[in-house]
């Protein structure tokens, strides 16, 4: 998970038999997302972590924007864009084992196709709350009037979410045993939000204040640290912050920091 992000110039480690290769980048959320899938569905994958501003030669054939999460089968076959991928795992994933048996993993995405589609919906909703977030982190220049403004945007965003909870009646968005694909799907930048507090320490007030309204959505944030499969791929607050600030100096990027 931690291994060293490959920059131009350097090959691609070979394709491990029977595992699953997840081409990553250890701070990218949408590259979380692949990760999350795949260790929840309790398969053999390994992370190969790529270096986005100097991007190895060979990622190219396999994306022709050399972006994360892109995924590779042991016999070579190539997939990426977050979503699709995590669809992919879950699907491809979920094959009877060899006495006939239960199925080898949960499925993540809910059964009933109209479910499905309802929180496929919530996902795209959720893109106005990591829209929001980037607009907090990485512009340097911002007035603390101009962070008040987005903070409260953002807590404004959060409300829909608390409400689904409220209406579901459950810990997780997929029901009160595990996440699913709707809480794995949104996590990464959940993660990411205590780190808004870090970064604008002057105005972290406004930011914990409104989140106090949301306690089924702060109750879901504990039982999701707690999650096996958040473990996994899980960075502290203080480890976002330090990836974020670097990112929003201007610098060079050290992706090997951990």
């Amino acid at each position: 998970m931690d291994s060293k992000h490959l920059a131009a110039g350097q090959s691609c480690p070979p394709l491990i038999p029977g595992s699953l290769r997840i081409y990553s980048m250890r701070f990218c959320p949408y590259a979380q997302r692949a990760l999350l899938a795949a260790a929840a569905k309790a398969i053999q994958y390994d992370v190969v972590n790529i270096n986005l501003i100097s991007k190895p030669e060979f990622m190219f054939p396999k994306n022709p924007d050399a972006k994360v999460p892109t995924i590779e089968t042991d016999d070579g076959r190539v997939l990426y864009e977050s979503l699709i991928v995590c669809d992919y795992i879950d699907e491809a994933f979920n094959k009877p084992d060899a006495s006939g048996g239960d199925t080898v993993s949960r499925k993540l995405n809910p059964s009933d196709p109209f479910q499905k589609s309802l929180d496929r919906i919530l996902v795209e909703k959720f893109t106005k709350v990591s829209s929001l977030d980037f607009q907090l982190y990485f512009p340097s220049g911002l007035q603390s009037d101009q962070v008040v403004l987005l903070m409260n945007k953002l807590i404004g965003e959060l409300e829909l979410f608390e409400k689904e909870l409220e209406r579901r009646g459950t810990k997780f968005f997929a029901g009160s045993e595990k996440p699913g694909m709707l809480d794995y799907m949104i996590w990464p930048w959940m993660e990411r939000l205590p780190s808004l507090e870090l970064i604008h320490e002057a105005n972290a007030p406004t930011l914990r204040n409104g989140r106090q309204r949301h306690p089924l959505l702060s109750a879901w944030e504990k039982a999701m640290i707690a999650d096996d499969a958040v473990k996994e791929s899980y960075l502290s607050p203080e480890i976002h912050a330090k990836y974020r600030s670097m990112k929003r100096s201007g610098e060079p990027i050290n992706y090997d920091f951990l």
